[in-house]
């Protein structure tokens, strides 16, 4: 029998947003975690803050209801 051999590979590009900022707790409602650079137009980091709890809420919506 042969070995499968799975190789997983994550780059993460750090320069372009190197600061972050968590919101909320993962017991009550979940966590939001933003990730921008702070030399951005205020509105862009509003926006990504924006787009970020949309999808929370999403996958929130998918969870098992018991």
């Amino acid at each position: 029998m042969t070995e499968e051999q799975v190789i997983r590979h994550i780059h993460e590009n750090k320069e372009n947003r190197p600061d972050s900022i968590t919101i909320g707790t993962p017991s009550k409602g979940g966590e939001v975690k933003v990730y921008f650079n702070a030399t951005m137009e205020a509105q862009e980091i509003k926006n990504l803050i924006d787009q970020a709890f949309q999808a929370r809420a999403y996958a929130a919506s998918k969870q098992v209801q018991p």
